[in-house]
């Protein structure tokens, strides 16, 4: 497959870009898939009126969102600007887990002396869920990489939490739809008459339903995912260069126009990924739509 312009075996860097995009791409899929999953199944099974709690639960939820916030994405942040390298970043992510159990232990010990904490109060999950869906959905998420690139260093965490908070809303909508369409079913209603309650309804019933659908988008959406890793690469955004990648090897044609195979041989294994991955989406579309109709 020849060399690089710095004598680097060109098929040494296919492998090791293989690696690579594997390497973020699985992780922040997987992310992504269990954070739209969660919110789209809970939005379709509670709707606007089926999911009650304390007032106690609730203010213990925005303070968590309000640490995690802080704590998970301001400090990594500044973390990553400031170089201070990752082991500070863990540090600051494991503050904030502290810091949420604090608030659970302290919000438990006020229910206990202050009556209104203890009342219920009704969620509109659906809402919730649709309203937040849709404001992500309204950002692009290449133009927020490139903004946030524009002033900060790049870095492997910071790339993967960006595409993890962005990435999770088809399959939210997906989740959703697939619930609304299980609780019509007739063994659904069943398991319900006979006073299964809500988790084992979700856990017995509905999840092993929806695994299909999403494992479909899961699989169709990493493809996605391993190409906006190398367009990233190649325009040396988010990677660090460090890190060897199919984008980064493709970029390296631009000191020598004449070497064909820097684009060709990482071009055609990112091709033939993405076209496999997609191939596998659609043939477990077909194997779940064969067992369905069964």
């Amino acid at each position: 497959m020849g060399t690089d312009r710095l004598g680097r075996d060109v098929l040494a860097n296919v492998l090791y870009g293989a690696r690579t995009a594997f390497f973020i791409s699985i992780p922040v899929m997987a992310l992504a898939a269990l954070l739209g999953l969660t919110l789209g199944a809970g939005a379709g099974f509670f709707g606007d009126k089926g999911f009650s709690t304390s007032r106690r639960n609730l203010l213990l939820c925005l303070l968590s969102l309000l640490c995690l916030g802080y704590y998970w994405l301001y400090l990594p942040v500044q973390i990553a600007s400031l170089n201070l390298g990752t082991p500070m970043a863990l540090k600051s992510i494991m503050a904030g887990a502290v810091v949420v159990v604090l608030l659970f232990c302290f919000s438990s010990l006020l229910q206990k002396f202050i009556a209104p904490l203890r009342q219920r109060v009704a969620v509109p999950v659906d809402q919730l869920v649709m309203r937040l869906t849709e404001a992500v959905s309204t950002i692009p998420r290449f133009v927020l990489i490139l903004v946030l690139a524009s002033f900060l260093p790049p870095s492997v965490l910071l790339l993967s939490l960006i595409i993890s908070l962005t990435a999770w809303t088809g399959i939210a909508r997906l989740a959703r739809a697939e619930m609304m369409r299980i609780k019509q079913l007739p063994y659904f209603e069943a398991a319900r008459s006979i006073g299964l309650n809500s988790r084992e309804l979700l856990w017995r019933q509905a999840f092993p339903n929806l695994l299909g659908p999403v494992l479909v988008a899961f699989t169709f959406s990493l493809g996605g995912l391993l190409a906006l890793e190398s367009t990233l690469s190649f325009l040396n955004i988010g990677v660090p260069p460090t890190l060897v990648s199919w984008g980064r090897t493709i970029a390296s044609v631009r000191s020598n126009t004449a070497a064909w195979w820097l684009v060709v041989f990482p071009g055609a294994l990112l091709t033939l990924t993405i076209l496999a991955l997609y191939t596998c989406s659609h043939y477990l579309s077909k194997v779940f739509s064969s067992k369905n109709r069964g």
